[in-house]
């Protein structure tokens, strides 16, 4: 049986998010497409998903109305992205967790208090089962499995630098 996994997130966005991702992010909230100069500065694999947001909806019921993307506080000290995706259990597997650790290394990092930042479901996007996702001075926790900033940046950097995604093409 498959499942379809699904993320909701509304993350307080770092202060040093790269110009290109924001644009791009704007235009998917616009629901137009991105410039293909933004795309080509993201991750193959976030640029794929960008590029058509429907990509980002499987097992979601068409027709759809408005993009699965938002951006409000942008120029002010409280941007925030909210964006919601649901895949197929494969492709989750495959590439499109590149997208959710994307999306996680976008959240500012907290001073003080937990953040609750999103939920997660691992079925199916109308299950009961959604467990929180939440971020702290000390790093993420996705419903009881903690992953420190550092592991955080390093899991990043790895996935970059893997020359793989040179060649990757959907």
């Amino acid at each position: 049986m498959s499942d379809y996994p699904a993320w909701s997130f509304r993350v307080p966005l770092r202060r040093d998010v790269e110009p290109a991702a924001l644009r791009a992010l704007a235009a998917v909230a616009r629901d137009v497409p991105p410039d293909r100069e933004d795309l080509d500065a993201l991750h193959p694999v976030v640029a794929h998903y960008l590029e058509d947001w429907t990509r980002m909806l499987h097992y979601e019921p068409r027709p759809y109305v408005g993009s699965p993307v938002r951006l409000s506080g942008i120029g002010t000290h409280e941007p925030s992205l909210t964006i919601e995706f649901s895949q197929h259990d494969d492709e989750h597997a495959d590439v499109g967790y590149v997208l959710w650790l994307w999306v996680l290394t976008l959240a500012a990092r907290p001073q003080r208090e937990p953040w609750l930042i999103g939920h997660h479901v691992a079925t199916r996007r109308y299950e009961r089962e959604w467990k929180a996702i939440t971020v702290d001075p000390a790093g993420i926790d996705l419903h009881g499995d903690p992953m420190s900033w550092a592991e955080l940046d390093a899991a990043w950097a790895e996935l970059v630098a893997d020359p793989y995604w040179a060649t990757w093409r959907r």
